[in-house]
């Protein structure tokens, strides 16, 4: 039996520190151009959602990026200029990779993949309306 709680608060102990690296991401990725800033915060809070009720109503409701965190979550609604933006960088970071770095086919080849899945999967969601 304490065996389990000792692991239970492990896991719990693991989720929230996995949670706070990806917040960090994300709100960095607020403030740096190219990174992406919203998944990280998506990402935290599902992992806030399993160990911290405080920090992932936290990051939900945060005044800048609560309601994008909230909307995916319960809807996979993404913005068409958060769409357009990832499918952006998505392909232009691939191409950079793709063209300029040393290595042959067997780089490139998962790049391009990974590339069209990310963009399949992002114009799968559905469109979110403008909130403004």
């Amino acid at each position: 039996m304490r065996g389990k709680i000792l692991i239970s608060r492990f896991k719990r102990l693991l989720l929230i520190v996995l949670g706070l690296g990806c917040l960090g991401l994300g709100i960095v990725g607020y403030v740096i151009p190219g990174l992406p800033g919203t998944i990280w915060l998506i990402l935290a809070a599902t992992l806030f959602l399993r160990s911290s009720d405080r920090l992932y109503n936290w990051v939900i409701h945060h005044r800048v990026f609560g309601s994008q965190v909230r909307g995916f979550l319960e809807t996979g609604e993404i913005p068409m200029r958060a769409k357009l933006m990832s499918i952006g960088c998505i392909w232009v970071f691939s191409m950079i990779s793709v063209f300029l770095a040393p290595y042959g086919w067997l780089f490139d080849v998962p790049i391009l993949l990974l590339a069209v899945a990310g963009t399949l999967y992002i114009t799968s969601r559905t469109t979110a309306r403008s909130s403004t």
